[in-house]
């Protein structure tokens, strides 16, 4: 029996007038596999040698985008169209199965385990040109020249618009970076603050590059706009900050640290990242490898990783068998409608990579039986690396299977007794978490933040919600008017929507809802797309009011993915002030956890700006008392009390000081109170407590006699306290 799929898009191309016909010639890829393979090769080996760090990372970024995948596609044919994701996302998943199973099987050796590889690819390709009777001087040039038209009016000005307007987005980015504020920024945002609003009509520029490049049918200028676009809205966390943003970054670096450290997975009873742990044995292999820093390698992570998805976007659409230019349409429309901020240094932004390219190979099966087994094992280094990303891909593949439009049939059930397994063999780490938190998806929707304390706070939930509802309303349209004129549109469906199913399931503690998005992004980006082009065509022309509908049309496509744009880089650093860190803050929690005593507390009354994790001593800490960093509201009240709203809004009552100086201090060694500028902005942004919490919790602190001033420098304030009980001398010792 073979194979249903959906058919690729044919539709004739759009006539145009003689006058309006531009014939030219593009540079094109013209490599074969297995040469490719050879750069990525002598990529690796290079990064091996005494090279300053910086240039082993880049080496190290070479081969892993490179070298193994290329290795894999010398042998296994897979369609042309899908070779562009297939190839780095192999090289993730190799080196990141490579990684586990080599820490899994105690043969922890960074450096060999390169050496592993290099030879591996190496001999790949020597083994190739020997079967071929051909070396790498017999290659073909690595760029071909191509014949393309392009339509629209001959002139300077439209065959320079779109590259004209991404420089000028990019040159606007490079005139803003320098005024843009920390900590001081606005609560409404970055794009409220200091240079701020250069970003917003840097990334509106950027969206215009893109829509004359379509018109036009420039694929090369409408690449250019999507990489300004990740220049103006993500390159700028790491242009405009010194460190890292986020506190829970620095919760995976100590992960890392702790690797580094080790040589081990941090232990069972840690945290759940012990059992998910793929994502960080390859950070720490790729840090041990090219001496790069952890947090150095973490400053970087997200503009790297957006380029990656940029390219699985792009090639998701052709696959699928859109043209170019919807293409690059959809793979714009993947980056700048993604605000969730799911792109730092984490085990998510790692797997969504990974899942987006099997999506690719599953996409590419019907024609390709290989292309669905190599499916399955990018899947497996997916499982191992984040908790809920897995559950969703599984859940396409089988979809894709049973309807016939993923072949073979049996890689759902592959994937599926794979990610049993693994739940399985982890599932007491997983059951305190649990395992459903209910049948209800409108309860499982519910964010985990309700409160709001400000104007500003209200203003951008409303915009990321707008932006989501209208994102994925009008996938929905689009989905609709393809069914109606029997285009296929099932497949895309599938991919578009399916995440809302895990809403039936799992609240994910309160992130559930921006998961289902951001799973959601791929398929909305590849269904919106071809209305785009189509709008910019001018194809819903008809004999009567032709130009009235096509202008009306092309306005929408303007406004619409001009509003999206700014929309999504808006959500993306509403909270700027909120998570930016500074190096200062980091040192300093460095030197207060570094070597600590086991006994020891720190408190805050919200997370942020002093991340307590942030070196491998936590491990010790957490074990030994896993809520030694919690923030305060974790003692004072248990979450099923009725009145929690209105202890929240009345704290810090005289019971809560009490608590706070009395009891919490009893039972440890010592009791670190923590304020940063951070944290006492996100109190009043999100409303936790009354306004005036911070003032009279740090003067009660002050009358204290248990506690003592141990810092204050304008934006951190902590106090200390001494269990007097206690002796210093008489410490518990490491668990082992």
């Amino acid at each position: 029996m073979t194979a249903t799929i959906d058919p690729p898009r044919t539709r004739p191309r759009r006539a145009v007038s003689p006058g309006a016909v531009r014939q030219g010639r593009v540079l094109v890829p013209n490599i074969r596999q297995v040469d490719l393979a050879v750069v990525g090769a002598a990529a690796g080996a290079l990064a091996l040698t005494g090279l300053p760090p910086v240039l082993r990372a880049v080496c190290l970024l070479v081969f892993i985008a490179v070298g193994p995948g290329a290795a894999v596609l010398t042998w296994v044919r897979i369609p042309p169209r899908a070779r562009l994701a297939t190839v780095p996302v192999l090289g993730m998943t190799i080196t990141t199965l490579v990684s586990i199973v080599a820490m899994w099987s105690y043969r922890w050796s960074p450096h060999d385990m390169l050496w592993v590889q290099v030879v591996a690819v190496g001999l790949s390709s020597a083994y190739w040109y020997y079967r071929h009777g051909a070396d790498i001087s017999t290659a073909p040039r690595p760029l071909r020249w191509q014949t393309v038209v392009s339509a629209g009016p001959d002139s300077l000005v439209a065959r320079y618009l779109s590259m004209s307007l991404s420089g000028l987005a990019v040159a606007l980015w490079l005139i803003a970076v320098p005024g843009l504020p920390g900590t001081d920024a606005s609560y409404y945002g970055l794009l409220f603050s200091g240079t701020g609003p250069m970003l917003a009509v840097g990334i509106a520029l950027c969206a215009w590059a893109l829509l004359v490049a379509v018109r036009y049918r420039q694929v090369l200028s409408g690449a250019v706009a999507i990489v300004a676009a990740i220049v103006v809205s993500r390159v700028t966390t790491f242009a405009a900050t010194e460190v890292p943003l986020y506190d829970w970054t620095y919760k995976h670096l100590a992960v890392v640290d702790y690797i580094m450290d080790y040589g081990l997975i941090p232990p069972d009873g840690t945290d759940i990242y012990a059992q998910w742990a793929s994502f960080f044995v390859t950070s720490a292999w790729f840090s041990a490898v090219t001496g790069v820093a952890p947090i150095d390698m973490a400053h970087l992570f997200a503009p790297v990783i957006h380029v990656v998805l940029a390219v699985i976007g792009y090639s998701a659409a052709r696959v699928l068998g859109f043209s170019r230019r919807t293409a690059v349409t959809a793979a714009f429309l993947l980056e700048v409608t993604n605000w969730v901020g799911q792109d730092y240094f984490s085990p998510q932004a790692w797997s969504l990579a990974l899942a987006f390219g099997m999506i690719v190979l599953l996409l590419a099966s019907p024609r390709s039986t290989a292309s669905g087994v190599l499916a399955v094992l990018v899947y497996a280094a997916t499982v191992p690396t984040h908790q809920l990303t897995p559950f969703w891909a599984v859940g396409v593949a089988a979809v894709l299977c049973v309807t016939k439009r993923a072949r073979p049939w049996w890689i759902a059930p592959a994937m599926g007794v794979i990610v049993l397994a693994y739940l399985l063999m982890n599932l007491e780490a997983v059951l305190p978490y649990g395992l459903l938190s209910g049948g209800s998806p409108v309860s499982n929707a519910t964010s985990n933040v309700v409160t709001s304390g400000l104007p500003a706070k209200d203003f951008t939930s409303a915009v990321v919600r707008g932006l989501s509802a209208v994102v994925i309303l009008t996938a929905l349209a689009c989905a609709a008017w393809r069914w109606r004129r029997r285009r296929p549109v099932f497949t895309l469906a599938v991919l578009a929507f399916s995440s809302f199913g895990l809403l039936f399931g799992q609240s994910y503690g309160g992130e559930a809802i921006f998961r289902v998005y951001l799973y959601a992004l791929l398929g909305t980006s590849l269904l919106i797309a071809p209305a785009v082009v189509g709008a910019l065509d001018g194809v819903w022309k008809t004999k009567t009011a032709a130009g009235a509908r096509t202008f009306a049309a092309r306005g929408a496509a303007v406004l619409g993915l001009t509003a999206a744009s700014v929309a999504g880089l808006h959500g993306y650093v509403a909270l700027w002030p909120l998570v930016y860190q500074t190096p200062a803050q980091i040192e300093l929690m460095n030197e207060l956890t570094t070597g600590t005593e086991l006994r020891t507390r720190y408190v805050m009354l919200r997370l942020g700006g002093m991340p307590t994790r942030v070196n491998s001593d936590y491990v010790d800490v957490t074990r030994f008392n896993s809520y030694y960093d919690h923030p305060i509201s974790y003692d004072m009240w248990d979450g099923r009390d009725p009145r929690l709203p209105e202890l929240k809004a009345n704290f810090p009552s005289e019971h809560d000081l009490h608590m706070l100086i009395n009891e919490i201090p009893n039972g440890v060694y010592e009791t670190y109170v923590i304020f940063s500028k951070q944290s006492n902005r996100a109190l009043r942004y999100y409303g936790d407590y009354r306004p005036d919490a911070v003032e009279i919790v740090q003067d009660a602190l002050h009358r204290s006699p248990k506690f003592t001033l141990v810092v204050s420098d304008g934006e951190t304030v902590i106090f200390r306290a001494v269990n007097e009980y206690y002796d210093p001398r008489i410490r518990p010792a490491r668990i082992e």
